[in-house]
């Protein structure tokens, strides 16, 4: 698959105005989508989302099992509050991807030693 295909994937499956419950509590709403990417309500904050830090993280951990922590570590510029990313875009990420029937449901608790996690599914072009 590639990104334009993944882009059209998302779009099939959320569009502007999707609440998707946030594991633990709370809701993210999705306000915006463009050409590069998503935008959504967090609580009182709208956090952006590039289509391509999206892909690249479905491809990096395509066919295996990824939590909250390995995405802060992979990426912490987009991922990790503590550098300048956002943590939401940990769980937003595994709600996307459950959304559009490539990933498992989330697990995991949220907290130090059961971080939250999905599976995702092996990709195939």
């Amino acid at each position: 698959m590639n990104i334009d295909q993944f882009k059209h994937k998302i779009k099939q499956a959320i569009q502007v105005g999707t609440t998707l419950d946030n594991p633990g509590r709370g809701t993210s709403t999705v306000k915006a989508l463009s050409d590069h990417g998503i935008s959504y309500l967090r609580g009182r904050s709208v956090i952006y989302f590039s289509f391509q830090d999206i892909f690249d993280t479905f491809e990096h951990f395509n066919g295996g099992k990824v939590t909250s922590n390995d995405l802060k570590s992979y990426r912490p510029i987009v991922f990790d509050s503590e550098a300048n990313g956002h943590s939401c875009n940990c769980t937003f990420l595994f709600m996307l991807l459950k959304e559009m029937g490539v990933a498992s449901e989330i697990g995991g608790h949220g907290v130090k030693g059961s971080p939250y996690f999905v599976g995702i599914f092996p990709a195939h072009d």
